[in-house]
């Protein structure tokens, strides 16, 4: 099975999303992790600058690379990426330059988001600016311009398509003191989807990574129809994901 280049038409906008499925099962609002009737947990306080990079498999084959930064600006967090993913499409192949920035408060309350996608001399991008009461979302593809608006909590998560690194603040939302199951409201701008996700910690398990036997923590993460594995090492850095229904495997150089 190749991977999927996901053509949609971002509200009208002909936003393409390079999706793999990682997202395709989120549509409803009221997704499992939502119906749970489990007291949200307070927001923990971030800490610290960093930085790497990820490689990224479909079915076992590299097809791309993330290189991320993590860095605290007073008076909050500045997270960036640039991500090159090559697929097949019609008969060839095709590159993608994806640049995120996401900008948040260090009580993980979001305040901007941007999004850029380059394939040759197509351009779309996207911005969210997150406000008390009601978000707000911009979609460019280069012809037309689109603007929805959306409310949010104030603490949602933000989980892009495709920016792995997202994960690692997610890692950061969880309190590993109180551990057992957790859950976090979560936001995808480039599919405009709003849900929530739950975090539950699995234990120590031995796993492969970067050609290497390790024994990492997993925390799995569920949004009623996807599961996504997530697997630090001791000092909490997000090392390996997998997402198997979608045949995605992402690993940290």
């Amino acid at each position: 099975m190749k991977p999927s280049f996901y053509p949609h038409s971002f509200l009208g906008t002909g936003w393409i999303l390079l999706a793999f499925g990682l997202w395709l099962c989120w549509a409803s609002p009221s997704i499992s992790a939502q119906s749970k009737a489990k007291p949200q947990i307070a927001p923990l306080l971030y800490a610290g600058n960093e930085s790497g990079s990820f490689r990224i498999f479909f079915s076992g084959q590299e097809i791309g690379l993330e290189k991320f930064q993590i860095v605290e600006e007073p008076p909050g967090v500045k997270a960036t990426a640039e991500i090159h993913l090559t697929v097949e499409r019609n008969e060839g192949k095709v590159t993608f330059l994806v640049r995120p920035v996401f900008q948040f408060s260090r009580f993980f309350e979001p305040v901007d988001y941007q999004v850029t996608q380059d394939a040759g001399p197509n351009k779309t991008k996207a911005r969210v600016s997150f406000k008390a009461g009601m978000t707000e979302a911009t979609y460019d593809s280069g012809k037309e311009t689109d603007t929805r608006r959306i409310e949010l909590k104030k603490d949602v998560m933000v989980l892009d398509d495709n920016v792995f690194h997202h994960y690692i603040i997610l890692t950061k939302r969880y309190d590993f003191n109180k551990g057992g199951v957790q859950e976090f409201s979560a936001f995808v701008p480039q599919q405009f989807l709003a849900g929530g996700v739950s975090v539950s910690d699995k234990g120590m398990e031995a796993v492969q990574a970067g050609g290497k036997d390790l024994k990492l923590q997993h925390l799995l993460v569920d949004t009623g129809e996807l599961q996504i594995s997530l697997w630090l090492n001791e000092a909490h850095e997000l090392l390996k994901l997998a997402v198997p229904k979608s045949n995605v495997e992402v690993v940290r150089e």
